[in-house]
C-alpha cells in the first residue's frame, strides 16, 4: 500500500513539474527578460568589468553622491511620489530641483507601463531643500535654465524611462554638463528593449558631445547605473 501512494505521489509530481515547465516555456515576458539580461551581461563584461556593483538603488545613490566634487545644480527628472527626491535631499548638502509633469507616461514605454502610467492625483511631500517644477521637460526646463544661466550641473538623476524625454533633458543640458557632473540612471539596462531608451539617448548625447564618462557602480540586481562626465 505504501508502495502504491508513494509511486501515486511520484507520478502527480511528474505531472505538476511537467505542467510548470510548459508554462514557463510558454511564458513570453519570461524569456524576453531572460533576453535583456543575457545582453545587459554582455554589456557589462565587455564596458563594466572594472566597476563594482551593489545591490540596490540607494547604494548606487550613495556612491554617485559621494563621486560629487563639483559646484552646480542638482537636478531630478522623474519625481513621481518624491521618495527618491527625498533621499538625494537628505544625503547633499544642495538644494534639489525635481521636474515631473505628474500626469504619468506621456506615451507609451513597454510592455506593462502604457501612456499615463505614475499618474499622481497631487504633489509629493518634499524636504525644505527640494523644489519641485510641473510640467513636461520641454516646457519647463529652457525657462529654468534661462533663469540659472550660469550654473552647471552637478548631480543628475534620470528616472524617465522614456528615451524622446532623455534626449530632451540632454538636448537642454548638454552645454550644463562638464567634466565632473555625476548622473545616475534608473533605467539604464537590464530590461527588454533597454538599448533604446535612457541609454541610447545618452549615447547619442555623448556622441554628438564628444565628451567621455567613466562608470561608477550598477544595481546588479535591477537596473540602475551611475557614472561620471570626464
Amino acid at each position: 500500500m505504501k508502495t502504491r501512494i508513494v509511486r501515486f505521489l511520484d507520478r502527480l509530481a511528474d505531472r505538476f513539474i511537467s505542467s510548470q515547465q510548459l508554462k514557463q516555456a510558454q511564458n513570453i515576458k519570461y524569456e524576453l527578460a531572460k533576453r535583456a539580461n543575457k545582453t545587459t551581461v554582455d554589456y557589462v563584461e565587455k564596458h563594466m568589468r572594472d566597476v563594482s556593483s551593489v545591490h540596490t538603488k540607494w547604494r548606487v545613490l550613495d556612491l554617485a553622491l559621494h563621486e560629487v566634487k563639483v559646484n552646480g545644480l542638482y537636478l531630478e527628472f522623474g519625481v513621481f511620489q518624491g521618495e527618491t527626491i527625498n533621499y538625494i535631499a537628505k544625503h547633499c548638502q544642495a538644494k534639489v530641483y525635481g521636474f515631473d509633469s505628474f500626469e504619468g507616461l506621456p506615451e507609451f514605454w513597454r510592455d506593462g507601463f502604457e501612456k499615463g502610467a505614475f499618474n499622481v492625483d497631487h504633489l509629493p511631500k518634499v524636504e525644505r531643500s527640494v523644489t519641485l517644477i510641473k510640467g513636461w521637460f520641454d516646457e519647463t526646463l529652457p525657462k529654468f535654465l534661462e533663469d540659472k544661466a550660469d550654473e552647471q550641473i552637478a548631480f543628475l538623476h534620470i528616472d524617465c524611462d522614456l528615451y524622446s524625454s532623455t534626449k530632451t533633458i540632454f538636448d537642454c543640458l548638454e552645454d550644463r554638463i562638464i567634466p565632473g557632473t555625476v548622473i545616475v540612471f534608473d533605467e539604464y539596462f537590464n530590461f527588454p528593449g533597454w538599448e533604446n531608451d535612457e541609454f541610447r539617448a545618452f549615447k547619442e548625447y555623448i556622441e554628438k558631445s564628444g565628451r567621455n564618462y567613466k562608470y561608477i557602480t550598477y544595481n546588479y540586481l535591477h537596473e540602475q547605473v551611475a557614472l561620471k562626465i570626464i
